[in-house]
């Protein structure tokens, strides 16, 4: 196909790349230029409001579970009473 030199050119072009590409881009200086006007945006008030939107879907569900427990015991209940009345 190519012969061993184009071969050894594309291996040096495939591991230099990506070595030449992460000592570039992990130099202090040029991390530090992009970094320059970077700010860390406040989210307290964001992470308040998701807070609180778990604790609602908490309360509800723990509603609805609460719910659903009084109906099956009112259940249990009534088909105590009806095999109570059958066996008189």
């Amino acid at each position: 196909m190519g012969g061993w030199k184009l071969e050894t050119g594309r291996f040096l072009m495939l591991i230099t790349f990506p070595v030449g590409a992460f000592w570039l881009f992990n130099q202090p200086t040029i991390f530090k230029e992009f970094m320059r006007g970077y700010r860390i945006p406040d989210s307290s008030r964001g992470d308040k409001a998701m807070a609180e939107f778990k604790e609602q879907l908490l309360a509800n569900k723990r509603k609805e579970e609460y719910e659903a427990f009084l109906r099956e015991q009112m259940a249990f209940e009534e088909a105590k009473k009806l095999r109570a009345a059958n066996k008189i």
